[in-house]
């Protein structure tokens, strides 16, 4: 196993995978020549873009003919195409036949062991508290033990979990000195490590850090421009759960207390990134809500190392992590109701149905918001964060301020979900509707779906301003925003 702090070297770390797809892991768009399609629903963000271009094509004199709604490309319907380069010699593609890493890419080379020990620090500082179904002790206890063996007992799952825990850390990163496009490089050669060690032999052989591994590769690919590869780790995680039976309580029982909590919150994990990817791409569920039956994260286990915050509140992250599963719940039925769950049929409902379902997401948001976060000693802001909010934030309660930033941008990117279904219709209803025979159902729709577009603008200028006042801010405060990927997404879903 080699050591050293040439980790750093872009050269001697290996080529970068460059391979990319014109549809980023969070649903994010850039044009290149196409070359095959992939299917973004109606929840995705290109949906309301196409919702946006066709308005304005309809009200604008001189449109360009290619966003005119009878063109190919309208009946094309809900497929994008998703370009991908593929130079010669680059990383390994998730769910290729070989999955074998550059040749430059030494598969068991670690970085320095300071370097290894501050990206391992980092995930669990931000990654890890809001995922937390890594039990960061057993974790840090593993590697400690592997380098007292000098890496000679090491299992190539647990290695490879490792490394996409560097992978991940490294990305997001905003400590020290580095500049982004050498944090991306020495991200991606963890990430090549990681797919070189957790080969498609050893993914045929489920096991709980397998699962977990790819769980994070999920997220880690997201912030890429990977989206095919993202959707297909998601796939990978769901059956390996599937087949070692995390989702089911009573296959939990069997377990030591500790070991049965990380099996329910991995689980919860894959739920989590089901109900993300699902919104960001537009597609179908792939675990329904009818399958989530565990109980909810343990109030008395704690999965994070002690630290005088959690010391103090040692039911910190099982409150964030059962306000996020309880949250998502709610992502689900909006889903289903206003989205069709994106199975992308044509479902034909009047104004009075859609703004039931509307008004009904709405009740459980504000229920969830009033009611469950302040059992939990937690809250959101649903009104614009100013500079002096931020600047009021102690420096001894960072964990509970990121829990509420994270929770507050999730929550306000639900409610513009729920409420941009009105903003369609009514801009269906403008291009659809003759001036001269507007239908009493037609006024209604328009008359109340004024409400939801103050609702969206309210929920896109709270984001926004969380966003910026957060990252531009200095010092230990720029901490308090999730994962950038994430930021990004919800601002652009606001804007």
């Amino acid at each position: 196993m080699a050591s050293g702090s040439r980790g750093h070297n872009a050269s001697e770390l290996g080529e970068i995978d460059v391979s990319e797809s014109s549809i980023d892991g969070m649903g994010a768009m850039k044009f290149t020549d196409e070359e095959d399609c992939g299917f973004f629903g109606p929840s995705s963000n290109i949906a309301f873009m196409r919702y946006i271009s066709r308005a304005i094509a309809k009200a604008s004199p001189h449109r360009d003919p290619t966003l005119n709604p009878s063109t190919p490309q309208r009946e094309c319907g809900r497929k994008v195409s998703v370009a991908k380069s593929r130079p010669p010699s680059r990383g390994p593609e998730l769910g290729a036949e070989n999955l074998i890493p550059s040749p430059a890419v030494n598969i068991y080379a670690l970085p320095s062991e300071e370097r290894t020990w501050s990206l391992i620090q980092q995930y669990f500082y931000k990654t890890g508290q809001l995922l937390p179904f890594i039990h960061e002790r057993s974790f840090c206890e593993t590697y400690f033990q592997m380098k007292r063996e000098r890496f000679s007992k090491v299992r190539r799952t647990w290695l490879g979990l490792l490394n996409i825990v560097l992978a991940i850390a490294a990305s997001l990163s905003t400590n020290g000195d580095m500049p982004a496009e050498k944090r991306i490089q020495e991200s991606d050669v963890y990430y090549q490590r990681a797919n070189g060690l957790c080969d498609r032999d050893s993914r045929r052989n489920a096991s709980l850090e397998m699962v977990q591994y790819l769980l994070i590769l999920g997220q880690y690919l997201q912030g890429t421009q990977k989206s095919v590869q993202a959707w297909t780790a998601h796939g990978l995680a769901i059956s390996a759960a599937y087949q070692l039976g995390l989702h089911s309580p009573d296959a939990n029982r069997g377990f030591p207390p500790l070991e049965c909590e990380v099996r329910k919150r991995t689980w919860f994990g894959c739920v989590l990134l089901d109900r993300t990817l699902s919104m960001t791409f537009g597609r179908p569920c792939a675990i329904p809500e009818s399958y989530v039956k565990l109980d909810m994260p343990s109030q008395d286990l704690q999965m994070l190392s002690l630290t005088a915050e959690t010391e103090t509140h040692p039911t910190l992250d099982g409150s964030f992590f059962t306000a996020a599963i309880k949250l998502y719940v709610i992502l689900y039925s909006v889903l289903e109701l206003c989205y069709g769950a994106n199975l992308g049929f044509e479902v034909s409902t009047n104004s009075i149905d859609a703004m039931s379902g509307i008004l009904e997401g709405q009740r459980r948001l504000d229920e969830w918001r009033l009611q469950l976060l302040p059992s939990l000693g937690l809250k959101v802001w649903d009104i614009p964060t100013s500079r002096e909010d931020v600047e009021k934030m102690d420096a001894g309660s960072v964990i509970r301020h990121r829990f509420n930033v994270v929770l507050s941008v999730r929550y306000n990117n639900l409610r513009i979900l729920l409420h941009r279904r009105c903003l369609e219709s009514l801009l269906d209803s403008f291009q659809t509707q003759d001036n001269t025979m507007v239908t009493s159902e037609t006024r209604l729709l328009q008359h109340m779906g004024l409400g939801s577009v103050v609702s969206c603008v309210e929920s896109a200028v709270s984001i926004i301003s969380t966003v910026y006042n957060m990252s531009s801010g200095s010092g230990w405060r720029r901490e308090f925003l999730g994962a950038w990927n994430y930021s990004l997404y919800y601002s652009r879903s606001s804007v």
